[in-house]
């Protein structure tokens, strides 16, 4: 390449790069820019719709002790972070009910604007956001106490059903691992199989299978080894959420769990780590 050639290349390069320095330059000033200065000028947007409409709309699946129902109110400990915004933004925490079968499509169609307990999947990023998990769990077993299946291979190798909440991620993730699978609209449901014979057990969180153990002492859970699904489950979010009003949810979340805000509300709920299930375990 000659000289002269290889000096107006420079020259070329040394325009684009001043243009572009003007472009960005010009957005992070909030003038000029194009589509990049309305991006900056929507950060914070998704808060300023929740303040202006005066309620923030959390979509509820139930899945106790995490999100419950008590008479006609919605409520549970993963809510407690949203509790927390609202009443920092000066605005209504609304339920809406939902089921996990739907629970993303309400949150597309704008049923609601934050879908609670809801694990991170890479099927569900491809449509919506995550926050940060709110708890961690395991996907556990949970089966008759004097049935004769006491592993999870055993259970998925049986060949009987294991019934599962239509379009839960633990669901799919028993499925994948196997086994043949009886989808139900809800954990209710599920457990209500297993107690009619129509499956073995239930496959579901751990906070779930808790719940339904603690209620009914005759059941047990089976903890799967090796694990066939662990998550952390945090909020759904919109697709197109701004970058400051999820870092705001983020902070809620964070504040409440380093505060024991959470821990408190989890043993309220007697709600035992997967180490520590003692009677409640299936022993082999």
């Amino acid at each position: 390449m000659d000289k002269p050639t290889k000096y107006s290349l420079a020259v070329i390069a040394m325009l684009v790069l001043a243009l572009a320095g003007g472009y960005f330059g010009a957005a992070l000033r909030g003038g000029g820019g194009g589509g990049t200065a309305s991006a900056a000028a929507a950060d914070g947007s998704w808060m300023e719709k929740i303040k202006k409409s005066g309620e923030l709309r959390v979509g509820v699946a139930i899945a106790p002790p995490m999100t419950v129902r008590k008479g006609d109110v919605l409520g549970g400990p993963n809510l407690i972070p949203l509790e927390n915004l609202a009443k920092q933004m000066g605005v209504k925490l609304t339920p809406v009910p939902a089921e996990w079968k739907n629970i993303v499509a309400g949150l597309q169609a704008d049923r609601y604007d934050v879908a609670a307990n809801l694990d991170g999947t890479l099927e569900r990023s491809l449509s919506i956001q995550f926050s940060d998990p709110v708890y961690e769990y395991q996907g556990v077993f949970v089966i008759k106490g004097d049935a004769s299946l006491a592993s999870g291979e055993a259970i998925i190798k049986s060949g009987d059903p294991v019934a599962i909440a239509q379009g839960s991620a633990p669901g799919n993730a028993v499925k994948d691992a196997g086994a043949k699978v009886l989808e139900v609209a809800d954990y209710t449901n599920a457990l209500q199989s297993v107690q009619a014979g129509r499956a073995s057990a239930v496959f579901t969180d751990l906070p779930t299978a808790e719940s339904q153990v603690q209620a009914d002492p005759s059941f047990k859970i089976v903890v799967p080894e090796p694990k066939i699904y662990e998550a952390g489950a945090g909020y759904g979010l919109p697709n197109g959420i701004d970058t400051r009003s999820l870092q705001t949810i983020n902070v809620a979340i964070n504040t409440s769990r380093m505060s024991g805000e959470l821990e408190r509300a989890y043993a309220a709920e007697n709600y035992k780590t997967i180490d520590n299930l003692g009677d409640m375990q299936k022993k082999s």
